[in-house]
């Protein structure tokens, strides 16, 4: 099989894949897609296009403070820049690979990078989410379960519904559905 063929085939399979995924999920929601979600669609240009998190920006509480406060002390930024480095270097190396040691032409290295970095992306946002669990345990146990779940209920109703399949594809958040699953045991939805 020709670099070309597979290399057609590996994209025709993730376009595909994608359109599944966003018909699963519109089922699923009932959210519309819109643009964006034709954009998904198209291989590299789903690399950069934004997946709106909230229908409008939650209010600042104590929990969220609290959140935020343990993203500082377990130092969470800086190990997410680090890792963002690390897959960054990664990707050159794999770049530099591919135009020197197999003779690939610009576009298609840079097709091959797209593909290969997908199961990466998608490492990166479980990462992300152990993250966010950990700041969420951190603010759950300064201020108790009755401050965590009123926040966890006025973070749904201003997050956008996504099913856990879609998030880990596109987003570096859980859902509040799966954030509230995890710290309180409780699956907490928009009304």
């Amino acid at each position: 099989m020709s670099p070309w063929l597979l290399l057609g085939t590996l994209l025709v399979i993730e376009f595909v894949a994608r359109l599944l995924l966003e018909i699963r999920e519109r089922r699923l929601t009932q959210v519309s897609g819109g643009f964006f979600a034709v954009l998904r669609l198209i291989p590299l240009i789903n690399d950069i296009v934004p997946l709106p998190e909230n229908r409008k920006e939650p209010a600042e509480n104590e929990f969220v403070k609290k959140h935020e406060e343990g993203h500082k002390e377990l130092r969470h930024s800086i190990l997410r820049n680090l890792a963002k480095v690390a897959l960054l270097l990664l990707a050159v190396w794999l770049f530099a690979f591919l135009l020197a040691s197999h003779g690939m032409s610009l576009v298609q290295s840079i097709l091959w990078l797209h593909l290969a970095a997908i199961p990466f992306r998608t490492v990166f946002h479980l990462y992300c989410w152990h993250q966010e669990y950990e700041a969420d345990r951190y603010a759950f146990e300064k201020l108790g379960k009755k401050v965590a779940k009123a926040a966890m209920r006025d973070l749904a109703e201003c997050e956008i519904p996504y099913t856990k399949l879609f998030a880990v594809v596109y987003r570096e958040h859980p859902t509040v559905a799966i954030r509230s699953q995890r710290i309180l045991n409780k699956e907490i939805k928009a009304a």
